[in-house]
Order: C-alpha cells, then structure tokens, then sequence
C-alpha cells in the first residue's frame, strides 16, 4: 500500500476516534468501568479525562494528515514509528485489561492492532 494512503487512513481515524473521545466521553466512561465504581462523580471525572485524550488524538491526526507529502524514506519513518506508538497503545490496553478494573472494549483492541500493524507493514513494504 502507498504511504500517502495509508497515513490518510490513519489521521482520518484518528480524528474520528478523537471526535468520538470528545462527544461520547460519558458512554465510554459508562461502558469501561464496573457498575459498582459508577458514581455521578466517577462519571463526572471520566468524561472530563476523555476529552484531552480525545483532543490529542484529533491533533495527532493533524499532524499526520500533514505529513501525507513527504518523500518515500521520511513517510516510511513516519509510519514506522506511527507503529510502534500504536504498539505501545496496544500494550497499555492490554495491560489496563487484565489488570485493572477497566474494560477496553474489544473493538478498539481490534482496532489498534490493524492500525500497528498497517503501519508497520506499509512503512517495511511501501514503494511509492
């Protein structure tokens, strides 16, 4: 797959995702903790702690969707490395999963596993 392609990809969803962080930090909040830990105030605060991490996904989006020209050797580093951050979200997922209370909903571990792996896969095969 081309760099060009795969990084559009990439920041759109990013910036859909960072949306959805923004505008649904309440059901996220609902939907990834234990009834029993659900209080008005609980709720209160995890809503309010999705929409940093909503806008900083909308801003990385950016930066990528800006990196969409770059030549073929520096958008290939930019995946690369796109890569190993979604790792490191897959890891923390992983880990905020089985030991924690939280839940990370099973499509959003899908998802940051196609996007790592789409990364590093395109910035390894890319030639063009």
């Amino acid at each position: 797959m081309k760099t060009k392609i795969t990084i559009t990809i990439i920041s759109i969803l990013n910036i859909l995702q960072g949306i959805g962080f923004v505008l649904g930090g309440e059901s996220l909040t609902k939907q990834s903790f234990p009834k029993d830990m659900l209080t008005e105030e609980s709720i209160q605060v995890g809503s309010a702690m999705h929409w940093p991490l909503g806008v900083a996904f909308i801003v990385t989006g950016i930066i990528l969707f800006s990196t969409r020209g770059l030549q073929l050797l520096e958008a290939k580093k930019v995946l690369l490395y796109t890569g190993f951050a979604y790792v490191f979200f897959l890891i923390n997922g992983l880990l905020q999963n089985f030991t924690t209370p939280v839940i990370v909903p099973k499509p959003a571990i899908v998802l940051i596993t196609l996007l790592a792996a789409l990364s590093l896969y395109t910035s390894r095969t890319a030639k063009a």
